[in-house]
């Protein structure tokens, strides 16, 4: 029995043995990571952008400027010969056809009697004089329907129309050109 006794003793100790015996494996201890200092990089301020409003526009003030009235020095305008025999110009600004000026929209639209006279003694005007333009016919101050001479002059002045309105208003170009007339 004692063997047996033994025996058991020692299958219970393998037993027992065998159960602490197992392989314990270390619990790993919590460390904290290392941090590496990193060098952050530099931020670059934002420049503060502070938005240009755009404009409103202004209309242009419209200046209202009197004309230049050069018959104030040039007293003798009337009489040079550009002016006094001027109607032979008409037709570059108003065109040669009269019917154009003078009758329908747009114009003063005479009635066809004016210039045509009345049935049965109906006329196709004709220049006045030889080497006059039929323009010249009428269009005098104050009264439009009595001949004019081609007197430019006479005819635009009265009317608001300055001489600025063919020879524009650079007077130092105008004088400078006149002058070399003069001079040669």
């Amino acid at each position: 029995m004692k063997k047996g006794l033994i025996m058991a003793l020692l299958v219970a100790g393998l037993i027992l043995a065998g159960c602490t015996t197992s392989e314990v494996k270390p619990k790993e201890t919590p460390t904290k990571p290392v941090e590496t200092p990193t060098k952050k990089p530099e931020k670059t301020p934002t420049p503060k952008v502070t938005p240009i409003p755009t404009p409103t526009p202004k209309p242009t003030p419209k200046i209202e400027t009197a004309p230049i009235k050069c018959t104030i020095c040039h007293t003798k305008a009337p009489n040079y010969s550009p002016h006094a025999n001027g109607g032979k110009l008409c037709g570059n600004c108003h065109g040669w056809d009269p019917h154009k000026i003078h009758v329908g929209a747009g114009t003063i639209n005479l009635d066809c009697r004016t210039c045509h006279g009345e049935p049965p003694n109906i006329v196709v005007p004709q220049p006045m004089e030889e080497g006059r333009t039929v323009c010249e016919n009428c269009h005098a101050y104050p009264d439009p329907l009595k001949p004019s001479y081609g007197n430019l002059i006479n005819i635009h002045i009265p009317r608001g129309k300055y001489c600025t309105n063919c020879h524009g208003t650079d007077v130092a170009s105008l004088h400078a050109t006149a002058d070399k007339f003069a001079q040669g």
